[in-house]
Parts: structure tokens; C-alpha cells; sequence
């Protein structure tokens, strides 16, 4: 029997009853990774520029809104917009 660390992350995602796990492991199979981000930083510029930044490399941006000092909407819809053209996914942790 193959052991789950040894299994693809097509083949993880294949296997996983949660959609969200699902579709983390197809984005990790897409981009070949499994690298996450911490975005620990203080204005709405700053957290869109990182996204961009690192956006083509990672498979989870991790934020930390409650600490963004100008948050607004038009913030979450940026980078709903980033997530979709670098193909990655928001994780807020907070």
C-alpha cells in the first residue's frame, strides 16, 4: 500500500473529501509547490504589492487583515483579482 506522503498532489486532491483541500492540492499540482506566504505587513499598498510580488510562485497567501491600517472592500476585491491571475489561494488567519 502506497503511504499518502508518497501519493501526487493530483492524486491527494483526488482522495480528499473537503473541496477547499481539494482545490489546494490542484493548485499545488498546477504550480508544482507547495510554498505558502506570511503577509505580515501594515497598509492596503504594501499587501497588494506582495501579493503581485510573490503571487506567480506561491499556492497560499496567509494575511492578516485585522492589522491592515487603511483596509477597505476594494482591498479584499484586489486581491480576489491577484489570487485569480497568479493562481493562488487567501488563507486569513485571524
Amino acid at each position: 500500500m502506497v503511504s499518502f506522503s508518497q501519493l501526487t498532489y493530483a492524486q491527494r486532491g483526488k482522495e480528499h473529501p473537503h473541496p477547499l483541500a481539494r482545490e489546494l492540492f490542484a493548485v499545488m499540482e498546477r504550480k508544482r509547490s507547495n510554498l505558502s506566504v506570511a503577509a505580515d505587513v501594515a497598509t492596503k499598498a504594501e499587501l497588494l504589492a506582495l501579493a503581485d510580488r510573490v503571487g506567480p510562485y506561491v499556492c497560499v497567501l496567509k494575511t492578516h487583515i485585522d492589522v491592515i491600517a487603511d483596509f477597505d472592500a476594494d482591498l479584499v476585491a484586489q486581491l480576489q483579482t491577484l489570487a485569480e491571475k497568479h493562481d493562488f489561494l487567501i488563507f486569513e488567519d485571524r
